[in-house]
């Protein structure tokens, strides 16, 4: 057994101790919390699938009810590990959400309660992987060619650039910022501008500026290099509605490209192509 196993090992034996270890109050306090968390978003994503645009995406109109059957069906687990893992899907058995308790609950007294909004968040960016795996499961190209500037080279860059996380942010895009399925760059850029103008999008110590061709925003100063973390590090600090938003920094970063070493550009032509081709959900 190997380094990385025997870490893998010890965190799953100790999260077993950390979930034997909860009281009977305990487990139906968490229980609770995430089914009426989890049965938010499953009514969310029904009630957008009934949107005409999204069902116009299906290449077989049938697949769109076998979604919406599907969705019910998604049943959720609790696990514990140390580390930045809210939560994950399985590939091979993607109607089941996995939770982590140490991240997403805290004690309160003799139960748990939820550690702020990190558990709707959750749900919601995992849900969306499970919905993009029962699409690819019935034979539906879920998103197009999403590739961004720069090539990765494992780790941190690979999962900023994969094309299944983009699907899951993309759905987080348009919740955060009310941007239908059908919308372009330069919509998504006039949303942008108006969350900024109200104040509701908060980047500190940036400068923003507009871009016509291609559509997108000039970000100014940066201290962020042409790599993917480092960007990503760089779109970290913004705030929407006083809340950061990882799903957000990430897409921000995939298709972002720094310009005369001080200025960061993110190309929303090409967002707006993804979310256009991405058989995913409108805003409510």
């Amino acid at each position: 057994m190997n380094l990385k196993e025997n870490i893998e090992r010890i965190q799953e034996v100790m999260g077993v101790l950390v979930e034997q270890s909860l009281s009977e109050q305990s487990k139906k306090d968490i229980s609770r919390l995430i089914k009426t968390e989890g049965d938010k978003v499953k009514q969310h994503y029904l009630r957008l699938y009934s949107n005409p645009q999204t069902i116009a995406k299906f290449s077989k109109k049938q697949n769109v009810d076998l979604v919406k059957k599907f969705i019910p069906t998604i049943s959720f687990k609790i696990f514990s590990e140390q580390g930045s893992r809210n939560g994950y899907v399985k590939t091979n058995d993607f109607d089941v959400i996995y939770l982590n308790l140490l991240r997403l609950f805290k004690k309160s007294g003799d139960g748990y309660v939820q550690n702020g909004g990190l558990l709707y968040d959750t749900i919601l960016h995992e849900m969306a992987h499970c919905i993009d795996m029962k699409m690819q499961s019935l034979g539906e190209r879920t998103i197009s060619s999403s590739s961004g500037y720069y090539d990765v080279d494992g780790g941190k860059d690979e999962y900023v650039s994969s094309d299944l996380e983009t699907f899951a942010r993309v759905q987080r895009m348009r919740e955060v910022f009310g941007i239908s399925p059908g919308a372009n760059g330069e919509q998504i850029k006039d949303k942008l501008v108006e969350f900024i103008r109200s104040k509701r999008l908060v980047f500190p110590n940036v400068q923003i500026g507009g871009i016509q061709k291609p559509v997108g925003l000039m970000f100014t100063p940066s201290q962020a290099k042409g790599v993917l973390t480092k960007l990503w590090g760089f779109y970290e600090p913004m705030r929407v509605d006083g809340t950061k938003n990882d799903d957000i920094s990430a897409l921000f970063a995939k298709f972002s490209s720094v310009k005369d070493n001080k200025k960061v550009f993110l190309n929303l032509d090409s967002i707006g192509k993804i979310n256009l081709s991405t058989k995913g959900l409108p805003s409510s």
